[in-house]
């Protein structure tokens, strides 16, 4: 392109319009024309979109060796918990309707820049684990399962129920 432009001006330097150029010189000139009005076009990935490939790709990556959420209905506890462990990562979405696709109102993870200041504007928060969702005074309760989700209630101190949202049952076991 260097060599085009350079060649544009010495013919325009020599008195040249633009109408004498060659047809495979302006040809060369609207295609390399062109390469740059796309490529100001492409959008970059914002920072919230790198965050979410990395930490998919990174509890993808795991496995089954992941950090599962936990409900003891045998012991007559309806509570949903998990705790934090650095050594299993965990990214546990609570949606709006049973359908991944739907509104996503929470998360628990292990991830800093998940949780931290909740940069994903989660209607219901961002939380590393049942304590820390503990110290704002909110519970999860299990409901029920309805096919692969799991409902559940977020409740506030007084035991009033707040929202209902849905949960993969593939992060939750049921003791």
């Amino acid at each position: 392109m260097l060599i085009l432009v350079m060649s544009f001006f010495s013919y325009k330097s020599e008195g040249t319009t633009k109408k004498q150029l060659s047809a495979y010189d302006s040809t060369a000139i609207q295609q390399d024309t062109a390469k740059v009005n796309y490529s100001s076009r492409i959008k970059s990935p914002s920072k919230l979109d790198l965050i979410e490939k990395t930490n998919a790709k990174n509890v993808s990556q795991s496995g089954d060796d992941v950090n599962k959420a936990y409900v003891r209905l045998s012991a007559g506890d309806s509570t949903i918990h998990i705790g934090a462990n650095m050594r299993l990562d965990h990214r546990i979405f609570g949606f709006d309707q049973p359908n991944t696709n739907s509104k996503r109102l929470f998360l628990f993870s292990i991830f800093t820049d998940d949780v931290k200041d909740n940069p994903f504007n989660f209607p219901l928060g961002a939380y590393y684990d049942s304590s820390d969702l503990a110290s704002k005074n909110l519970t999860l309760h299990y409901i029920k399962t309805s096919g692969d989700f799991i409902e559940a209630s977020l409740s506030n101190s007084k035991n009033k129920i707040t929202h209902r949202l849905y949960f993969e049952k593939k992060w939750i076991e049921i003791e």
